[in-house]
């Protein structure tokens, strides 16, 4: 991994301008990826697609804002915590483009999971609000265009409509041998009951 310069984002509220990561190159060594299509490049991290500005507490999509390249190296990536997510759901109301309300709806996703639903973290008991509040995301993502069958049976999985995904699985006969995996985990998953987001 070799840094470049600072990305200055400039709040679109506010104006104050916010450092983050820039890469000139990065490698996918040592990566993660999970069913839930999060992945965990340590020398490849990438900026959070939403930010919080430091100043006035406004959320705004990090590829909409102005940037300029700065003078110093800077390592923060803005990531947002499940809390702030549900904020930003809260400020950015329903008057989000197609592509923003997925990315905010597939990072809700992660943050969930990250507190109470992905393999290997801590055994804390969901709140019914917050499992019905991800429920509620979960249908959204499934309801919406521009997915393909394995992602959506992966959503409908992890929602709990394990038949749902288990139909929409048994019709994708991918050639890719990675695909033909991936598809056999998960059904072994929907099959078991389970809900949890796994790494793949």
């Amino acid at each position: 991994m070799v840094p470049n310069f600072e990305t200055l984002l400039e709040c679109p509220f506010c104006g104050e301008e916010k450092a983050v990561l820039s890469l000139l190159s990065g490698n996918t060594f040592g990566g993660q990826q999970w069913s839930d299509l999060k992945s965990i490049y340590p020398m490849l991290p990438r900026v959070s697609p939403i930010q919080r500005c430091p100043a006035c507490g406004k959320y705004y999509f990090e590829k909409e804002a102005r940037r300029r390249s700065g003078q110093d190296y800077s390592f923060n990536k803005g990531n947002l915590t499940y809390e702030q997510l549900k904020e930003a759901t809260i400020q950015f109301g329903e008057n989000l483009s197609q592509e923003n309300r997925a990315i905010l709806n597939r990072l809700l996703v992660w943050g969930y999971n990250d507190n109470y639903n992905r393999e290997g973290s801590a055994d804390t008991e969901v709140p019914d609000q917050e499992k019905r509040y991800i429920d509620a995301v979960l249908d959204e993502l499934i309801a919406s265009d521009g997915i393909d069958d394995i992602v959506r049976a992966e959503y409908c999985r992890e929602r709990g409509r394990f038949e749902e995904a288990l139909a929409l699985l048994d019709k994708c006969h991918p050639k890719e041998e990675h695909l033909v995996e991936i598809i056999e985990k998960v059904k072994v998953h929907a099959k078991e009951g389970s809900i949890i987001a796994f790494r793949i």
